[in-house]
């Protein structure tokens, strides 16, 4: 089987079981905690999701572009965990400082520094190695570890809401453990491991990972926005209800990350060798992604007030609208997310940064306007807006290298899955997880009658997949 193969079906078996945990872990959060201390911890997450990105400037997308390119770079390796882990060191002294001029209660910023420490075992996450090298097993396995451990210190330790403080520090916990798997593993293959510490060398590293560190971390701070903002400017209720929307759409994105981590390389290493496959390639991810995100969204708009009971209770009813709009951001973020990484893979990071600049500006205000009019409606909504116009300039920046086709590839997906929505309407009533099976089966027969995928689809599917 090629390696490729391998890798995908290694990460998207970890992802999954990940996800899975990690859902379970907030399903159990949310219930013990309520609304209220549900809200507190995802004010505390936003904020350390800002200390991670400002902590990695691209370095670890930019080492796995050369970890790809000559994977024996062991110095290269030994550099770029010294700078990261100095990063983290100005970062988590600035987040500290930083903390005691937030508004809000004791309770919440101890909740931020606790979580603030994640910063020290992230920096010597080796991922981008393993996925440089495309060794995907021992990315899965590290990750399995991590959200293990989350969930079992939750499970021994968390029983009321005087616990809050063990969900930061499990989280804490579940990333040391990664870290230090991953860094055994490194040990035992190249049988020696130290942090250099090259300023020159930073200076070198840092010119090539800034663009992408910077498009990176705009991004990213506009979809940890929505629950600063409404944190800080509307109530602990608001974060907690848009939260629980967002965190479903983020256990779907399992499809994102892992196309990123097996394809990134990949596309990389083409570029260089043989650049006239990324047009079929990206036609093929295209089609791919499309017929995997459109009929999720679709039935999850129907779907959507019964998910939000059984996973979190009556009291999160509200959040049934925040998801269906998050649904439709999730249709889309997939394949952005390709065209992205698929920019840098061909060296035109610069062009990745200009578009994610533009788009988390208006992003920003956007979540900042809309949040403050309509709470996490208007928050969900924004995210939906910006994500729409950052994939129509993402494409057509890399249609400037590659003519391929994207639109006409969603018209078939959205046939089967309104044909999907009639049967589904029709037996509104049955159980719901019977109208989840009987979704997936009339959107797979209705798709295969629409010859979904064509015989030579099938076909390009099978060369980068399965056996040559």
């Amino acid at each position: 089987m090629k390696k490729i193969s391998r890798n995908f079906l290694s990460l998207f078996f970890s992802d999954g079981v990940t996800r899975i945990i990690g859902f379970a872990a907030t399903v159990y959060i949310a219930r013990l905690l309520a609304v209220e201390g549900f809200g507190q911890i995802n004010f505390g997450l936003a904020f350390i999701s800002y200390a991670l990105l400002f902590a990695n400037p691209g370095l670890t997308v930019i080492g796995a572009r050369e970890v790809a390119k000559n994977s024996d770079d062991q110095r290269f390796v030994e550099e770029t965990l010294g700078l990261r882990l100095v990063l983290a060191v100005v970062i988590f002294v600035i987040f500290l400082a930083g903390t005691f001029l937030i508004p809000g209660e004791s309770t919440t910023k101890q909740i931020i520094i606790v979580y603030a420490a994640t910063l020290f075992p992230f920096a010597l996450l080796l991922e981008f190695v393993f996925q440089g090298r495309e060794e995907m097993g021992y990315i899965g396995i590290g990750r399995i570890l991590q959200y293990s451990i989350y969930l079992l210190v939750l499970l021994l330790f968390l029983k009321s809401t005087r616990d809050i403080l063990v969900v930061p520090l499990s989280f804490v916990i579940g990333y040391v453990v990664s870290a230090t798997f991953l860094l055994a593993v490194y040990i035992g293959k190249y049988r020696s491991f130290r942090l250099r510490f090259s300023f020159s060398r930073w200076r070198v590293i840092l010119a090539a990972a800034i663009p992408v560190g910077l498009a990176i971390i705009f991004n990213q701070v506009t979809v940890s926005l929505p629950p600063i903002v409404l944190g800080l400017f509307k109530t602990n209720y608001e974060v907690g209800i848009f939260s629980a929307g967002y965190k479903i759409v983020f256990t779907l994105l399992i499809i994102e990350r892992v196309f990123y981590y097996v394809f990134f390389p990949v596309l990389s290493r083409q570029y260089a060798q043989n650049p006239e496959k990324l047009k079929g390639n990206f036609s093929v991810l295209t089609r791919f992604l499309f017929a995997l995100t459109i009929p999720l969204a679709i039935g999850g708009l129907v779907l959507a007030p019964a998910i939000i009971h059984i996973i979190y209770g009556q009291a999160f009813s509200a959040a049934a609208n925040v998801l269906r709009i998050l649904l439709l951001y999730f249709m889309i973020v997939p394949v952005n997310t390709i065209y992205g990484y698929g920019l840098i893979a061909i060296d035109r990071e610069k062009h990745f940064f200009r578009i994610i600049s533009i788009t988390a500006g208006i992003s920003a205000l956007l979540i900042v306007l809309l949040g403050l009019k309509f709470g996490f409606y208007g928050a969900a909504t924004a995210l939906l807006i910006s994500e729409s116009i950052s994939i129509i300039l993402m494409q057509r920046e890399l249609k400037r290298v590659f003519r391929f086709r994207s639109l006409r590839y969603t018209m078939k997906p959205l046939g089967a899955s309104l044909v999907m929505v009639v049967v589904l309407y029709l037996i509104r009533d049955w159980h719901f997880f019977v109208l989840v099976t009987a979704g997936v089966c009339v959107y797979i027969a209705v798709f295969y009658l629409m010859r979904g995928f064509s015989l030579q689809d099938f076909s390009n599917v099978k060369r980068m997949f399965l056996v040559r």
